[in-house]
């Protein structure tokens, strides 16, 4: 083994359908174990498919009194006991249902609690969501040693150290890059497989925190970052990042390589395949970030990296339908900074992200737009500002449901022509435009469009562009 592939660091990380099978877990394994053999590796994983959900469901179950939580635990006994008989060796098992009822044991003792309270507590969620974690981590680690791998199951809540924002927290830089560096990577020098809970983090002081949507993969890619890892893979049940939703047009292709702009405005514009906060971490450390499929790999998937990409101005198309567009006014007493200040800080207050953001100064108001999930969060939105109304004139104005259409590309802006052509592509097809925002890097440009028109919008765009 050369010296150059040794000094190699790779971060692998495994979703809940790439684990959700005792077969799935047994190829995970062998990737890791390859991995392992020609390069340092951490792996970072989740639950087995439909644990988490099945964990939540159960708690707030147990907050209204309902009994039938206790089934979760028998079920999710039964799913990860029988993955353990096909995959552990008959001295793995009895420490492996340790851990597995360590785990439960701490889920029913939170039940018990809400059942009692009659509530389900966001620092009790916290530690009851990421369970699934701990557990598929425990069995991955046990499976991959009675292959010959030295690996050791490592907790998160002792490597990422985050605020008390329970449910979405924020990690803190400083605290996690040194645990980071004491506790990982002297694991990785010694030729140890860390197999790392995803998805998870705590306070200062040691209390559970989940990171959020999309934060199995944000681990990774946060521990690639910090540690300099020469590439990030996530493996996933999707061939890649594609140019459109192929369910919307047939003719989608993957992509084989993106900037980390372009990656970073697909995820914040609905692509499904990596959340965009993952993205962040990897795109200012540069570190090379790989989407591939675990059921074809086969396939190379796609590559994302910084710089250019040397391709026409548009890349991709995305869709996102049932986004309600919505619109806030104030009178002349309340200028246009204040009222941006009031809105966005409500709904950063709130943890909610606008997809796109169009501001007024001559008729002095604020649009936004909302996915439809987020969209719930409108009517405490619109009681704050009615307490306000007779001082500032603050209006809440809930326009109708849109479908949000997103063209994006690294060399959008530069090209000449590109909005005409997309303009006219939609004009053809009678297709109306209602709102136009830019993305976040600047590398896409949001239409909002009737729901009826999204798909034949997104269509119209792909084709323009022979993508």
């Amino acid at each position: 083994m050369s010296g150059h592939a040794r000094r190699r660091l790779h971060v692998l990380k495994f979703g809940g359908t790439s684990v959700g099978t005792a077969e799935r877990i047994a190829w995970v394994a062998r990737r890791s174990a390859a991995s392992a053999r020609h390069e340092r590796t951490i792996v970072v994983v989740s639950a087995m498919a439909g644990t988490t959900n099945l964990l939540l469901k159960s708690a707030q179950a147990a907050a209204t009194r309902d009994r039938n939580w206790c089934e979760a635990v028998k079920e999710i006994r039964r799913r990860h006991t029988e993955a353990a008989s096909s995959l552990l060796s008959v001295g793995e098992q009895p420490d492996f249902s340790k851990h597995l009822e360590a785990a439960l044991e701490i889920f029913e003792s939170l039940c018990q609690g809400f059942e009692m309270v009659g509530e389900a507590t966001p620092r009790g969620l916290d530690r009851i969501a990421s369970i699934g974690e701990v557990i598929s981590a425990e069995l991955l680690a046990a499976t991959l040693r009675g292959r010959g791998v030295q690996a050791v199951a490592v907790d998160a809540t002792k490597l990422i150290v985050t605020d008390n924002r329970f449910g979405d927290a924020n990690v803190l830089p400083e605290p996690t890059l040194t645990r980071l560096r004491q506790r990982l990577l002297p694991l990785v020098r010694r030729g140890v497989l860390p197999v790392v809970t995803g998805f998870r983090g705590a306070t200062r002081d040691g209390v559970p925190t989940t990171l959020g949507r999309g934060s199995s993969d944000y681990t990774a890619t946060l521990i690639g970052s910090m540690l300099a890892a020469d590439e990030v893979t996530i493996w996933t049940d999707v061939d890649g990042v594609m140019t459109a939703d192929p369910r919307l047009v047939p003719g989608a292709r993957v992509i084989p390589r993106l900037t980390f702009g372009e990656a970073i405005e697909l995820a914040f514009f609905g692509a499904k395949v990596i959340h965009w906060k993952a993205i962040v971490p990897v795109m200012e450390s540069g570190t090379p970030l790989r989407v591939r499929n675990s059921f074809r790999p086969a396939t190379r998937g796609t590559l994302i990296v910084p710089g250019g990409a040397g391709r026409s101005a548009v890349a991709a198309v995305t869709a996102v339908p049932r986004v309600q567009l919505v619109t806030v006014s104030a009178d002349r007493s309340l200028g246009p900074v204040e009222l941006a200040t009031r809105v966005l800080g409500w709904l950063d207050s709130t943890g909610v992200h606008p997809l796109l953001l169009l501001q007024s100064s001559a008729e002095n108001s604020l649009a936004f737009a909302l996915t439809h999930e987020e969209a719930r969060t409108l009517p405490g939105l619109a009681q704050q500002l009615s307490s306000r109304h007779g001082r500032d004139g603050l209006v809440l104005h809930s326009s109708e449901e849109v479908g949000l259409v997103t063209a994006i590309g690294s060399h959008i802006r530069h090209p000449t022509g590109v909005g005409a052509r997309m303009f006219s592509a939609l004009a053809r097809r009678r297709i109306s435009v209602l709102a136009v925002a830019t993305g976040p890097s600047g590398q896409g440009v949001a239409l909002a469009v009737p729901p009826k028109s999204l798909v034949a919008a997104v269509r119209a765009i792909h084709r323009e562009f022979r993508l």
